[in-house]
């Protein structure tokens, strides 16, 4: 799934950047995070509060992927969360 829109990406890469393991592609800058499902869920919560604010917050679209969210993370053992950059090696 897609980093959901309603999470503040600034923010949770200040609060989990330092798991991040990177992942080894010499083409791309690629790292990955692991959290429990407890830990999403939480982070999760935190942001839909803040996010409650913004008007997209009641859009069909992201109320559904809400939805989607709540179903994977209620089956969840863990959550990978991958970051990536394509770097061409050009300057």
């Amino acid at each position: 799934m897609d980093f959901p829109i309603w999470w503040d990406r600034r923010a949770f890469f200040q609060e989990y950047g330092v798991r991040q393991i990177d992942t080894g592609n010499p083409f791309q800058v690629n790292y990955a995070l692991m959290m429990t499902s407890w830990e999403a869920s939480a982070w999760d919560k935190r942001c839909r509060e803040q996010f409650s604010q913004d008007p997209r917050s009641q859009t069909p679209l992201i109320v559904e992927a809400m939805h989607l969210w709540d179903a994977r993370l209620s089956t969840a053992s863990w959550v990978i969360v991958e970051s990536y950059e394509w770097e061409s090696g050009m300057e």
